[in-house]
């Protein structure tokens, strides 16, 4: 029989329970450090899979045919026999609201600025159409869908391409006898990791001033800042009004150069101050700000950071510090 005492000799001789402890203890200095310095977690930049769905739900025309898709909707390239179509018809139903696409020809070429993977779209059409998909990648053929026939009511037309592609060509037997919606698609999107007032803790904006905002995506070992359309580049619609290459911060988010040079912007004051969600913030809330843009390839980058709404005189502010970096690597 084990009394007290031998349970509790027990307990603390259990390596697995010191274990737990000095992972417990270890929690607390991280979070007290998080807390104290303003340094969050350090991760490399990295993509994140987005999935994309083009509705064209946003298009309005009045007459069949409605009239032409801009070629540079939505972002990607379009051939110019893509036609809107939002008029009521029999077999052209759209998939999502009112408004499809079709071709005035044979089908039509989609084009994207980058690698994705293409997953399909929502066809519909009269049933003497058959429709697929062929998908390319610099302009060698990567892979085809198979046919399928169109019916009154959408289907999706699964691509099941073998890898990723930058164009896709939108075949139909029958001339313009199909129509076409929700066209879906995954892009790599880079995450970057933002400063927004590189060295300074918290990152105060004063939305009476009338100084520029510095703002940094942060140079490192996965990510040369040179590889980025720096006029692409905005900051939740903001444009910058110059930017330069210096190493100013590291990921860590302590001041200093790390050896890995920032791409690092400067947007106007009151321009960040007009930004509806800094605007309507109260004194003393933290406000997430994102920038977005792309790489010189055309894969798109965004980054967050937050911002304090301090409306305050008071330049005062915790130097980040060089001594400590937390990672929630393993």
């Amino acid at each position: 029989r084990q009394t007290g005492a031998d349970a509790q000799n027990i307990c603390v001789a259990n390596p697995k329970v010191e274990q737990m402890k000095k992972v417990a203890i270890g929690l607390v200095v991280t979070l007290l450090l998080v807390s104290c310095i303003g340094i969050g977690s350090v991760s490399a930049a990295g993509y994140l899979d987005k999935e994309i769905i083009v509705n064209f739900d946003d298009l309005n025309a009045t007459k069949a045919p409605d009239g032409k898709l801009s070629l540079g909707y939505a972002g990607l390239s379009w051939d110019p026999d893509w036609m809107i179509w939002n008029s009521p018809q029999a077999y052209y139903a759209a998939h999502s609201g009112d408004t499809r696409i079709h071709s005035h020809n044979f089908g039509g070429w989609i084009n994207f600025s980058h690698d994705v993977e293409f997953k399909g779209a929502w066809i519909s059409g009269e049933p003497m159409a058959q429709v697929s998909f062929e998908g390319y990648n610099d302009g060698v053929y990567v892979g085809n869908s198979s046919m399928m026939r169109a019916l009154a009511t959408p289907r999706f037309l699964s691509a099941n391409f073998p890898g990723l592609v930058d164009a896709v060509l939108v075949n139909d037997t029958m001339y313009n006898f199909f129509c076409m919606d929700d066209v879906t698609f995954v892009e790599k999107t880079l995450v970057v990791d933002l400063d927004i007032r590189p060295g300074e803790y918290p990152n105060k904006i004063n939305r009476n001033a009338g100084n520029n905002v510095p703002v940094a995506i942060v140079g490192e070992a996965s990510l040369d800042v040179t590889t980025i359309d720096a006029t692409s580049v905005t900051l939740e619609g903001l444009s910058p009004v110059s930017w330069e290459i210096t190493d100013v911060c590291s990921p860590s988010g302590a001041s200093g150069a790390d050896g890995y040079p920032d791409l690092v912007f400067q947007f106007e004051n009151r321009g960040v101050a007009a930004i509806p969600k800094v605007q309507s913030a109260a004194k003393g809330a933290t406000v997430a700000l994102t920038i977005t843009g792309t790489l010189t390839s055309g894969i798109p980058i965004e980054g967050t950071d937050d911002v304090l709404i301090s409306d305050s005189s008071s330049t005062t502010l915790l130097k980040k510090t060089t001594t400590t970096r937390i990672s929630t690597k393993r």
